[in-house]
């Protein structure tokens, strides 16, 4: 099992990070050019079944090498890897003797039909750490590049290969590292990345994915679960949110971060609050940075449009557009900057130590410990049935709740909707479709009852002056259309709650 680190390193960052002490000093530094070609059928057998198959030029020895299964999680990458020698540059399948590998290459259309995909062509040059507690890290500096036909991709980053001792001590030297240089953690491996330049297709935005929890899994196990899979939701947007080719990039990076603050919420009862609160205060700043970008690419994309429609004739609707556009540019690079920063990064390499090695067991007395150690199923009955008595509590009234009470219903109901995604593999898959289509369908209704107060907002950060009588009237335009959809959802809001109340639990 290969368990390693992966830090993409800007070119401009390359020299900061070879001469820094903790690089620098590691002793003789041996440079070597490794020259790689990956192996696939047409149809790409071997990436549908999770490996990647290699034949790497290493000086004037040839190396065969498999990976498959494992994880990339907060760029900490686990996987299963065999290597072997071979005569020459021909891959030879024969040589597999681990069961399910050689299950995988003994396939007639994978043997008969491997081809070269793509090649690496790398210059590394590689260090031994050895870390505060002892444990012995391998530290590669990579150059080079990724090619397939005619396009090519540069390769400039870190691996820190975890050779003995604790994984905690990879994500240690990499905030050292990162204090000193811009990094940034790399979920992709270079097959990854060749592959999707095999395939020449832009990324597509990332929905979030719950893991599937045993019924017998600990609940300190199932809290690490969940956490790990928000934050590779996190990672997996934030180059789409970077360039920003399409907004729904930045929405989903904040849909990882509420699931992640509901995830710390969901287990607060286990969790140290010594433990908690640095992390939460850190998503706090997070969610601060990236939320404004997305409100107004939600005002300027969804809500003004068929206003504009509608009444794009009317005086001072041209400007306001404008300031629109304006204030989402503006959101936006404060967005950039904070998903650039060493911030962002220091907070991400912190996540995953703490995930990678339960560190909030640490804190956790007797009573914690014994929460933590309990079996993951009764601690979701708890707490479902907490938090859908909490949603029932809030929206008794129904349709005659006031603006701040609906707000609080919206807001119970998401934490409902988070902890049955959290907790939904444990129980009857259809009675957990029921409920959640009966939420989603509360949460959209509220959704848009709650722009409306979004809307009040962004219209007074934006055009409180008033400037004049013609973007005073599109400022009220737009406020009266806005309040006039909420109003005219009272119904719908209504008949969703009663279909709501109907639903029966199941835990």
């Amino acid at each position: 099992m290969e368990t390693e680190l992966k830090l993409r390193i800007p070119q401009a960052a390359l020299e900061r990070v070879r001469v820094h002490p903790l690089l620098a000093t590691a002793g003789p530094q041996p440079v070597h050019d490794l020259d790689a070609v990956y192996y696939d059928t047409p149809d790409c057998s071997l990436r549908r079944a999770g490996a990647a198959l290699r034949v790497r030029r290493e000086g004037g020895r040839w190396v065969q090498t498999v990976k498959w299964s494992g994880s990339a999680r907060a760029a900490l990458h686990e996987r299963n890897e065999i290597e072997m020698e071979l005569q020459g540059p021909a891959p030879d399948c024969t040589k597999f003797v681990h069961p399910d590998i050689a299950a995988l290459f003994r396939a007639v259309h994978v043997a008969r039909t491997l081809r070269p995909v793509f090649e690496t062509r790398i210059t590394r040059s590689t260090r031994i750490l050895t870390t505060a507690d002892g444990s012995i890290v391998e530290a590669s500096l990579d150059e080079g590049e990724i090619r397939s036909g005619d396009r090519a991709e540069p390769v400039c980053e870190l691996e820190l290969e975890l050779k003995e001792g604790q994984v905690s001590s990879l994500f240690g030297v990499a905030l050292e590292l990162t204090a000193a240089a811009p990094l940034y953690l790399e979920n992709r491996s270079k097959a990854g990345r060749g592959y999707a330049l095999v395939r020449g297709e832009p990324a597509a935005p990332t929905r979030a994915g719950s893991p599937v929890l045993d019924a017998d899994m600990s609940v300190s196990a199932a809290f690490a679960a969940i956490a790990w899979s928000t934050l590779t939701h996190l990672q997996a947007n934030e180059q789409g949110a970077i360039e920003g080719k399409d907004p729904e990039f930045l929405h989903q990076m904040r849909v990882a971060l509420r699931r992640l603050r509901s995830a710390l919420s969901v287990f607060a009862d286990a969790l140290p609050s010594a433990a908690r609160q640095p992390i939460v205060a850190d998503l706090r700043w997070l969610s601060a940075a990236l939320g404004p970008a997305r409100d107004w690419d939600v005002f300027v994309t969804e809500t003004f449009p068929p206003l504009r429609l509608t009444f794009g004739d009317r005086p001072g609707i041209a400007a306001l557009a404008a300031e629109a556009r304006r204030r989402q540019t503006a959101a936006r690079r404060t967005m950039k900057a904070a998903v650039r920063s060493r911030r962002y990064q220091r907070v991400l390499i912190g996540l995953g130590s703490w995930l990678a090695t339960h560190a909030w067991r640490e804190r956790a007395g007797d009573g914690a410990r014994a929460v933590l150690d309990g079996a993951v199923r009764s601690y979701a009955q708890s707490e479902l049935e907490a938090r859908y008595e909490r949603v029932r509590k809030r929206g008794r009234k129904g349709a005659r709740l006031s603006a701040p009470e609906l707000h609080q219903l919206r807001i119970a109901i998401k934490k409902l909707r988070y902890a049955l995604d959290f907790f939904g593999s444990l129980f009857d898959a259809e009675a957990v479709r029921r409920l959640r289509s009966r939420l989603s369908r509360l949460q959209d209704v509220l959704g848009t009852i709650n722009d409306a107060a979004t809307m009040q907002h962004l219209i007074a950060q934006g055009y409180a002056d008033g400037r004049s009588a013609g973007v005073a009237e599109a400022r009220g335009i737009l406020l009266g259309w806005s309040e006039g959809r909420a109003c005219a959802l009272r119904a719908e809001l209504d008949r969703a709650w009663k279909a709501f109340r109907r639903s029966e639990t199941f835990w």
